[in-house]
């Protein structure tokens, strides 16, 4: 979105500007110092936390000199680059230009009480949704919790976090959530109705996976216990087992060490949609 507030300096513009210059063959990659002279490449994630700080940092540097006007101009224009994000499905770039938005605001002047409803709180929903968007469900309770803190009777707030409780298999908080908005006129049967089958869903998954856990014991078990021990072990001298023992058992664990490992794999949380 053109305008007249520059783009931000991050740490993704600075790495592909320079291997824009280096041209083809060579590529610069950011590493992490973690001590004793060891260096990690950083990852993507971390790359983007930096570009959201750095974006931030100078939103901030730049709303500082702004006068009231220009303040609720550069507010507009980020909220409006955010919704353009959103629709182009680009959610982290929309969160970070919904973030620089806020930096606009100034709630200690007369009239913050309105402010903090009509442009903080609808701005902040708009960061939860893309939170929600990006699977962050632990972000987004937290962002709309920000919001019914100061606004306890904000539905949007209320349906969001129990969509990412129900996420986090919260169901409690989840339903309460949702009863609360049900009780201020808004319809959530639908909500209610996809907690309770998302709930179901669970349960059934973690029987599945409890069975499984217990039958894999109990053959693992029989490997070992498929003898009746002596009548009088007092009597017999212990013996170290032989190689081939040793290595059928180092075998066995192995196994089991995979079976668990496809367990976890298969009967984990599930990411629902």
């Amino acid at each position: 979105m053109s305008g007249p507030f520059g783009e931000a300096y991050t740490v993704s513009r600075m790495l592909d500007s320079i291997n824009e210059t280096m041209g083809d063959g060579a590529k610069v990659e950011l590493k992490r110092n973690v001590g004793n002279g060891v260096a990690l490449d950083t990852s993507a994630k971390e790359i983007a936390c930096l570009d959201t700080q750095a974006k931030i940092k100078t939103s901030v540097e730049r709303v500082a000199n702004m006068d009231s006007l220009e303040k609720q101009a550069w507010i507009a224009h980020q909220r409006s680059k955010g919704n353009d994000l959103f629709k182009a499905q680009k959610f982290k770039e929309a969160s970070d230009a919904y973030l620089e938005a806020l930096t606009g605001l100034d709630l200690g002047g007369p009239g913050h009480i309105d402010v903090q409803r009509n442009v903080q709180h609808p701005i902040t929903c708009n960061i939860v949704a893309c939170m929600l968007k990006l699977e962050q469900w632990d972000k987004a309770v937290k962002m709309a919790s920000i919001v019914l803190t100061a606004e306890p009777t904000n539905v949007k707030s209320l349906v969001q976090r129990a969509r990412a409780y129900m996420h986090l298999e919260d169901f409690d908080k989840a339903r309460k959530d949702a009863i609360a908005a049900q009780d201020l006129a808004h319809d959530v049967s639908k909500l209610l109705e996809t907690i309770r089958r998302t709930q179901l869903h669970a349960r059934r998954q973690q029987q599945v996976k409890t069975s499984f856990e217990k039958n894999m014991m109990k053959h693992i078990g029989s490997i070992y216990h498929d003898k009746k021990p002596p009548p009088n072990p007092s009597n017999m001298t212990l013996s170290k087992p032989s190689p081939t023992l040793r290595l059928w058992r180092q075998v066995v664990q192995n196994v089991f060490k995979c079976l668990a490992w496809a367990l976890n794999l298969c009967f984990g949380k599930r990411k629902l949609a």
